[in-house]
């Protein structure tokens, strides 16, 4: 453990949430709500290049002490859980394309997904295009690569080395909640839960492929969604 272990944790679970917190997603809710063009894909953009400095840092502090990569869950070896990640990633976007064929032309479902996604920023950050969308599969990869490498393999170690691994993952997960603070209460809780339920398949695993690949999948799934419930208000706005 070294000071730069430290300053990476800070950086990544608290400097970071507070600045998107405080600053970066109110901005982008004032520009969404006064439909400022193309906002949500600077946003996508300016969301890929921080996550990934953040996890370039990482990784840097990480060679540069000689650690191995199965200690942050980057098993290389090809066994049942590459082959299960790979099945996932295939499967993941076979079903998300039957699920928006299935959706896009049926208005009763579209309202009913729009309903139940509500407002508030989270929806607002989902994309209304097809070239919104194309820059949300990026940060759904970016996000899915990033976050688990940072959340669930990093800080499980990095608090492992203070606390039982059972306080360890409840306390990565709170912090994982914690840096969606921007999505209110029932986002910090819901990412909180996600959060937890990766790193028990991590630690089940000992592997970060399942649920950096479930991690995509997911968000690309939550993204479709999005894209679908609220494209109608684009042309609703342009007319």
């Amino acid at each position: 453990m070294t000071n730069i272990d430290h300053i990476v944790v800070l950086l990544f679970a608290f400097l970071y949430p507070a600045y998107d917190y405080f600053y970066a997603s109110r901005k982008f809710k004032k520009e969404a709500e006064a439909n400022v063009p193309r906002v949500r894909i600077r946003a996508y953009i300016s969301g890929i290049t921080l996550i990934w400095i953040l996890n370039l840092i990482m990784l840097f502090s990480w060679i540069i002490n000689y650690r191995e990569a199965v200690l942050i869950g980057l098993n290389f070896s090809v066994d049942w859980t590459v082959w299960t990640a790979l099945g996932l990633l295939i499967l993941g976007p076979v079903y998300t394309i039957y699920l928006y064929q299935s959706l896009k032309s049926d208005k009763d479902q579209i309202n009913s997904v729009r309903t139940r996604m509500g407002g508030g920023t989270t929806s607002l950050f989902l994309p209304r295009t097809g070239k919104e969308y194309g820059w949300f599969v990026f940060v759904s990869i970016s996000a899915g690569i990033c976050e688990e490498l940072l959340y669930r393999g990093f800080l499980l170690w990095y608090l492992d080395q203070f606390s039982p691994m059972v306080i360890a993952v409840i306390l990565s997960s709170l912090i994982f909640g914690l840096a969606h603070a921007y999505q209110g209460r029932k986002g910090i809780l819901q990412t909180g839960l996600i959060g937890l339920g990766m790193a028990i398949i991590y630690l089940l695993t000992g592997t970060l492929w399942i649920p950096i690949v479930l991690h995509i999948v997911i968000d690309i799934y939550s993204g479709m969604l999005g894209w679908i419930a609220f494209k109608e208000t684009v042309y609703q706005n342009e007319n």
